[in-house]
């Protein structure tokens, strides 16, 4: 089958291609909460916010102390901070989505609501209130602030936050951050696809893909236009005479049997070759392809923008009501648990975006919107440039809570390896170095040094593209995952293994959770002989002979530098006994990351951060904007969909403790650890009296505007 090409072949060339899928709904509806940001290491989550929440309450006291003045002007002052990873680049509020970009990003942009250090939505650029109907229902008003301005001059007003919604709302949108179609606004899939009675349309589309799209009854041609359409979910490199992991294509082609058809075409052709290749997978090994869902998410994607055609029909979307300059209310057709956030924090729908800079657009192209990487917003800070993995901003000095103490912030991309030096020589003044023990020694003796330990938001994890590898072949490539081992000798005492994909810090995490899948070699050959392959000649091998190789992408800088990385080095020695081969792609975050995005990964190691509720949906929803696995399937997203409706928190546990043994029986993500995260000051230039205490929601970047240097 197919997977079998490419574990033989291994076709895992990274190409850096960072493409944002759209989220096209399959007709259950999901709330897009902030989606969390990927890092190269783990991060957190905490208890959920309750469903239906006021949050016109203060501000929990996460402001640090007011510095006294230094005697430097503020224009003078230059604040350096490392990220340890390079940047996406994507300077744009509607998709960015690295972790590393939104360092930047969250302090150009004000969203209604902050996370505080208690992890409650609170007021911030205004805020969300709520009233629970009798019919079911909840009507949300929200509101901003009055005299706030964007860095242009322009006065923020609610008009600002309403345009960020159509732009979410728009069926070009096609932005990481989650498109707003899923969440249960009253008329929001009536203006999406831009029709009244969607509803028996999309009846029609479910219905045509199960009687022409399932791998059980597609034709030949239909396959052929689904494999140019993905590249054959991405192994297909696009160069009929290249290099296949050892063969050619036409050597593939020939060993499979389809010598004849390859000698009737020209083999320099890469529209052909892909034809026929196409042809032999449609021949042999079609019940590997998720045609059904590609086809049916095309039909729906092609609907909403087919039905702008003739006119916009659904010129708004009815839930959403303007009332003043500053105020407007949004109806939700149900009640659910994560509705404020989803509506008003950062990177959900929550950022305040000038509509006049970013400009008009006409339903069905928000292109230009998307594609302006000169950020303007209303936050602390103001964009100045990108050079040199350099990202810089100046102090706004109009900024609605007061003025910046420190007139330029610089994050500057250092390698992990280098934190602790750059922090010692004074390169940077803020890091977040690795947490593991030989850091923290090193830290401990540097008495120029600051170091704060806080509980992570989020969670380091491997995870597996199921359309590229079968499940039992996934199963037993965890069953050689040696965690404990790993990730003690890296982190020490300030890390642990975790047993399911959440980190432990949410009020839902499972209690007592035990381990799914134990390190057992034997246990890995029993998944993989029931798989189809058996050793034959000291390789483990399908029944033509083919060797079973995978590719696993883990962002250690080239050197290994990973809390994962000796537990991937043994479990590919584990695997060369059995006669099979992990090839480690040891390599830089953005690397990494695009090999996920394009497909080109069979698995790979990474982090989650910034998570702050238990709803998974941006990454286990069949339309997740997040669901990188390529996983579809009904069971998940019907146990998403409870859980996002359930306030009961025990109801709500036994649902997570649910989903997230059928993520870990499917092989979505292993989980590897949970961890503390280092953040160091120099305190020979960082005042430290105006550093906050830093907790699992929120730190120093909260109130980045209210830090000071020290007076030289």
């Amino acid at each position: 089958m197919k997977r079998n090409l490419l574990m033989r072949f291994s076709l895992a060339a990274a190409l850096i291609v960072i493409m944002a899928a759209g989220c096209i709904n399959s007709g259950s509806q999901q709330t897009p909460a902030p989606p969390p940001q990927e890092t190269e290491a783990p991060p957190a989550e905490t208890e959920t916010a309750a469903p239906v929440q006021e949050t016109e309450a203060p501000p929990a006291e996460t402001e640090a102390p007011v510095a006294e003045e230094t005697g430097v002007p503020q224009e003078d002052k230059l604040l350096v901070i490392a990220a340890d990873a390079s940047f996406e680049e994507k300077w744009n509020p509607f998709i960015v989505e690295s972790a590393y970009d939104h360092l930047v990003i969250d302090q150009i942009f004000v969203p209604i609501l902050q996370i505080n250090d208690r992890n409650e939505a609170v007021p911030y650029g205004g805020s969300v209130t709520s009233q629970s109907n009798d019919d079911g229902t909840v009507l949300y008003t929200v509101t901003v602030n009055q005299g706030m301005t964007f860095t242009n001059g322009d006065p923020v007003t609610i008009d600002d936050y309403i345009y960020s919604l159509y732009v979410r709302a728009d069926p070009s949108y096609t932005g990481a951050a989650g498109s707003l179609l899923g969440a249960f606004i009253e008329g929001l899939e009536n203006y999406y696809y831009d029709d009244i009675n969607y509803e028996s349309r999309l009846a029609e589309m479910e219905a045509e893909a199960d009687a022409k799209y399932t791998t059980e009854n597609i034709s030949l041609e239909d396959f052929i236009i689904y494999a140019q359409g993905t590249n054959l979910d991405g192994w297909w490199d696009g160069d009929p005479a290249g290099d296949a992991g050892g063969v050619t294509w036409s050597e593939y082609a020939e060993g499979e049997g389809f010598g004849e058809q390859l000698a009737a075409i020209d083999s320099a052709d890469a529209a052909a070759m892909l034809a026929l290749i196409a042809e032999i997978e449609w021949t042999n090994y079609r019940d590997a392809y998720d045609t059904y869902n590609w086809f049916l998410d095309k039909m729906k994607s092609e609907y909403a923008l087919g039905g702008l055609e003739d006119g916009v029909d659904v010129p708004e979307i009815s839930g959403i009501t303007r009332i003043d300059d500053y105020t407007c209310t949004v109806k939700y057709t149900q009640v659910d648990i994560y509705g404020d956030r989803g509506l008003g924090t950062q990177n959900a729908s929550g950022n305040l975006v000038p509509k006049d800079y970013y400009g008009a657009f006409e339903k069905g192209d928000v292109s230009n919107i998307l594609s302006n990487m000169l950020p303007v917003g209303s936050g602390p800070y103001k964009w100045e440039g990108f050079e040199d993995n350099i990202a810089t901003c100046t102090a706004n000095n109009d900024f609605f809570l007061g003025q910046p103490k420190i007139g330029t912030v610089r994050w500057q991309y250092v390698p992990t390896s280098e934190h602790i030096t750059a922090l010692a020589s004074g390169m940077v003044d803020i890091s977040n170095p690795t947490g593991n023990q030989s850091n923290v020694v090193e830290l401990e003796a540097l008495p120029q040094i600051r170091v704060d330990f806080v509980d992570n938001a989020g969670y380091g994890y491997m995870a597996m593209n199921t359309q590229r590898v079968p499940l039992l072949v996934r199963k037993g490539f965890w069953s050689l995952m040696n965690r404990a081992p790993s990730v003690d000798a890296y982190y020490g005492p300030i890390a642990q293994v975790i047993e399911r994909p959440m980190t432990t810090t949410l009020a839902e995490y499972p209690q007592g959770a035990t381990q799914y899948y134990p390190y057992s070699k034997d246990e890995a050959l029993r998944y993989f002989n029931e798989a189809g392959y058996t050793q034959q000649d000291g390789k483990l091998a399908d029944a033509d002979g083919n060797q079973l190789v995978l590719n696993c992408y883990i962002g250690g800088e080239g050197e290994g530098d990973h809390p994962a990385y000796a537990m991937l080095v043994q479990a590919a020695e584990d695997m060369k006994e059995l006669g099979g081969e992990i090839q480690i792609q040891d390599v830089q975050f953005n690397v990494l990351q695009g090999a996920m995005n394009d497909g080109t990964a069979d698995a790979w190691i990474m982090a989650w951060g910034s998570v702050y509720d238990c709803d998974k949906s941006s990454q286990f929803r069949s339309t997740g904007s997040q669901n990188r696995y390529r996983f579809s399937d009904s069971k998940m997203d019907q146990l998403l969909d409870q859980i996002v409706q359930t306030i009961d928190l025990d109801a709500r546990r036994a649902l997570v403790a649910e989903m997230l043994d059928y993520a870990m029986d499917q092989c979505l993500e292993l989980p590897l650890y949970q961890r503390k995260n280092l953040l160091a000051y120099n305190i020979e230039t960082v005042d430290t009296s105006t550093i906050p205490v830093a907790t699992t929601a929120a730190d120093y970047q909260n109130v980045l505007w209210q830090l000071d240097l020290v007076q030289k």
